[in-house]
């Protein structure tokens, strides 16, 4: 047998209530991962024991399970969702406005701000709050004229799962006011660190936007409104406000507009939250009514949809993105799968370039599979020509990996700066391709390009071999040598090359001024070297005799 305890958000008692849930695992096949099985009895328990609860349909044919643990991932399928317009596995993005002049605004978006216990624990045991769980990326979204990230949860002070007033603790996991997995509710204090990264707006829509009940809803947009954070997708008890925010940002308005597919089955008996499905026509008529409007250069919608650990979107989200953009929205970022499904270019009836991303995958979590922990930043660059229409030049990415720590703190960071994860930046290159492959480097390539005159990054850049400035940061752990061609990321060595890169092999070889010896990358052909240099046999650095195959300057 098997056993674990969950919190019982219905308890009249105090948290140290437990409801155990015990399965028997049979000898014979077991389909399901027993942890799985569980974690779904439990989820239903949980929704059995609201006293309020109400029926969903949508919300019991994909509960929610997004705990720490699991490995379940289901890798993306080509043409499963009759998705026949994906640019993902590989392909390049590219848009026909790519060359236009005109004003500029570059947008960054990142997934879920999805915080299990051991982050907010963190959060509290560093003096940096929950900035150092994205300290490492802080300015690649400052960068950026206006940043997004999904707020997974709400921020609700002194509310306990029961959305009932109680003492607040401060800021402290106590696993009472604040929780996490299965009702999140964070310390408000989550949104200063949001602010001080350069986030703009956030998304209130989503599964777990209910957690601490219609109080929570409340006391969440209450804290955003106090620090004057734009947030979508929610509304206050009783209010007639707008589902949408408007953000402005250097003489470009844009609206943001937040739907869900459910709240984990907690009623929303005070219609507080956006359904995607639910409210499906209310959601298309906002958008054609803010498209509409002569003060609004873009609609951005930011679906929370789809069916988590997999990757690649059903035809029920394709669907509704395609009819998003066709009522007049430029951008759909969609998000909850808890892993990256791939973008496209699509273009409407009337010619407009629309762009989807139907999963940004998580920002930062406490979850330990390498899918969940893979994800991106992504850019998208905007374009106001003569005629004042906002249009779409082009989409970039910068591989991001939520990282542990040697003292088991964890962190999100940029691969192509802090070098190793190789895995995990084979795993999210293989799915967005190195045509639209941003480097970490301030200013960062934000903007699409023209056809001809853009080059994709090549596969050793970010890496030992890689191109470098001394003034860009690109080279992770290692040093730029400005004295190759077009500089060159490289580590000293004795007799090994450590293995920074975590993915191609390096050799120790003598450098170009005397007493000097470097790693450079080992190579099959010319193909697998940087414009600028070939494959040829050198001579390994104190081993005479040793010779290997390596990227040399012509």
């Amino acid at each position: 047998q098997k056993a674990s305890s969950y919190q019982r958000c219905a308890s009249t008692g105090p948290v140290s209530r437990k409801m155990t849930v015990r399965v028997a695992i049979s000898q014979g096949p077991v389909i399901m991962k027993w942890r799985t099985f569980i974690t779904l009895l439990a989820v239903a328990s949980l929704t059995s024991c609201l006293d309020d609860l109400g029926t969903n349909t949508q919300d019991s044919l994909n509960p929610s399970v997004d705990d720490e643990l699991g490995e379940e991932y289901e890798p993306y399928q080509a043409g499963r969702g009759k998705a026949n317009g994906l640019q993902g596995v590989g392909e390049a993005l590219k848009f026909s406005e790519a060359c236009e002049s005109g004003e500029t605004l570059t947008i960054a978006a990142v997934g879920d701000v999805l915080l299990h216990s051991r982050l907010q624990k963190q959060a509290f045991r560093e003096n940096t709050s929950f900035t150092s769980l994205w300290w490492g990326v802080s300015d690649l979204l400052k960068t950026a004229d206006v940043t997004y990230a999904n707020l997974e949860g709400p921020t609700a002070k002194g509310t306990d799962a029961r959305g009932r007033d109680v003492m607040d603790p401060g800021p402290i996991f106590d696993d009472y006011v604040y929780t996490s997995y299965p009702m999140f509710n964070y310390h408000p204090s989550l949104l200063d660190s949001l602010q001080e990264a350069g986030v703009d707006v956030v998304s209130t829509a989503n599964n777990h936007s209910l957690d601490r009940r219609s109080l929570g809803v409340d006391r969440t947009i209450s804290e955003l409104q106090s620090r004057s954070l734009q947030f979508t997708g929610t509304r206050k008890k009783g209010a007639d406000d707008p589902w949408f925010a408007i953000t402005d940002t250097n003489g470009f308005r844009l609206a943001w507009l937040a739907c869900t597919y459910s709240t984990n089955s907690i009623p929303d008996n005070h219609d507080q939250v956006l359904r995607c499905y639910e409210h499906r026509d209310e959601v298309l008529a906002e958008v054609r009514a803010l498209s509409a409007r002569e003060d609004i250069d873009v609609v951005v919608v930011t679906p929370h949809w789809g069916v988590e650990y997999r990757a690649t979107p059903n035809k029920k989200e394709i669907d509704l993105a395609h009819e998003l953009l066709e009522a007049g929205a430029t951008l759909v970022l969609g998000g909850h799968p808890h892993v990256n499904q791939p973008w496209e270019k699509y273009t409407t009836t009337d010619g407009r370039e629309g762009f989807v991303i139907y999963s940004l995958g998580n920002f930062v979590s406490g979850q330990r599979h390498l899918a969940r922990r893979s994800t991106i930043l992504l850019y998208v660059s905007l374009v106001r020509n003569d005629l004042g229409e906002t249009n779409v030049a082009g989409a970039t990415y910068v591989p991001l990996h939520m990282t542990n720590s040697g003292d088991g703190s964890m962190s999100v960071e940029a691969i192509d700066r802090a070098g190793g994860n190789g895995d995990s930046r084979e795993f999210t290159v293989g799915m967005f391709g190195l045509w639209n492959l941003s480097l970490p480097r301030i200013p960062v390539e934000t903007t699409a390009y023209c056809e001809g005159g853009w080059e994709p990054v090549h596969p050793l850049d970010g890496w030992v071999g890689g191109s470098c400035t001394a003034e860009a940061n690109v080279c992770g752990t290692a040093a730029c040598a400005e004295d190759f061609p077009g500089g060159m990321c490289t580590i000293p060595c004795e007799r090994v090359c450590p293995d920074k890169a975590g993915r191609a092999g390096t050799f120790c070889v003598a450098g170009p001024t005397v007493d000097t010896e470097i790693c450079v990358p080992k190579c099959e052909s010319d193909d697998g070297c940087r414009p600028g240099y070939t494959c040829a046999q050198q001579e390994h650095n104190g081993e005479p005799g040793v010779n290997a195959m390596v990227c040399v300057a012509r």
